[in-house]
């Protein structure tokens, strides 16, 4: 073996064992949620965050002239929008939490390719 061909293999291994402690173990929740906000996705994640603010902003103004309504015919109105503002939230939740499942599940799929790689490693040489 050459000497560039050993410098190779021991950069190669460093970079396994850099790959193999960042996947190692488990993230934490708080790890989870920050991990949303990295990635290609990031701007969709605070765009997400950002209309579920004014959704709840919304409802919580809604629930207010909900209370000050005199007339049947605007309670239901109010009453419709508080429904719908909270049903918009309540997807954007949904949706922030498929995310962070889809994260996690990157994250075991590309452990399973680095234990499938270093088993190939070692069945070669």
């Amino acid at each position: 073996m050459s000497n560039i061909d050993a410098k190779i293999k021991r950069a190669l291994e460093a970079t396994d064992t850099d790959l193999a402690d960042e996947f190692d173990g488990d993230q934490s929740m708080t790890e989870m949620v920050f991990d949303v906000f990295r990635g290609t996705q990031k701007w969709l994640t605070f765009l997400a965050i950002f209309c579920s603010i004014v959704f709840m902003a919304a409802s919580v103004f809604g629930i207010i002239q909900l209370f000050k309504a005199q007339e049947l015919h605007e309670h239901i109105l109010w009453g419709l929008g508080v429904m719908f503002c909270f049903s918009a939230v309540s997807l954007m939740k949904i949706w922030f939490w498929m995310q962070m499942n889809r994260n996690s599940i990157l994250r075991e799929i590309k452990r399973v390719e680095l234990q499938v790689a270093r088993l190939a490693a070692k069945l070669q040489g």
